[in-house]
């Protein structure tokens, strides 16, 4: 740990622009190490190599996650502020968010998954088809079969002009 902690936590720091940030995720590779330590040293792996590749991928994890943090803070501030200008929009948004919910469950359950992945979580038809071990084109068949029920439902339900 000596031998490598300082180099680590120069590079981890250098990635991340955070210095706290960059102790968390050094630690994080220590643990690893720790946790792989067998693996590591039967599979003859340097260790310098491997501390550096274990502090570089939890430096992307956590970049990821702040990310994430960050966009969903700043919807929540951006729904927040809409909440806030007019209390009648918020309540025909809260029954019109209840219909398309309603119409969305009466989806099968692979359709409402797909447009769950596409349309809250944003993910792209290669990530989808990464999550449901299918392929790109099914994803986007299902994705338009899916959306196409959706909005002929709300059409009928006078959700949608």
């Amino acid at each position: 740990m000596e031998q490598y902690q300082g180099a680590l936590l120069r590079y981890a720091t250098r990635v991340l622009n955070n210095e706290e940030a960059a102790q968390d995720v050094v630690q994080e590779a220590f643990i690893r190490l720790y946790g792989n330590w067998g693996s590591v040293m039967q599979r003859g792996v340097k260790v310098k190599g491997w501390l550096f590749r274990t502090t570089h991928n939890a430096a992307v994890d956590y970049i990821r996650r702040e990310s994430r943090r960050k966009l969903l803070h700043e919807r929540q501030h951006e729904q927040a502020d809409v909440f806030e200008a007019d209390p009648e929009e918020e309540n025909q948004r809260n029954e019109r968010q209840v219909i398309v919910m309603q119409h969305l469950n009466s989806l099968k359950p692979k359709e409402r998954e797909v447009l769950v992945l596409r349309l809250q979580e944003g993910m792209s038809y290669k990530e989808i088809a990464g999550v449901l071990k299918r392929s790109e084109g099914y994803v986007g068949t299902l994705i338009h079969t899916a959306t196409q029920k959706l909005t002929k439902s709300l059409r009928q339900a006078g959700v949608v002009a």
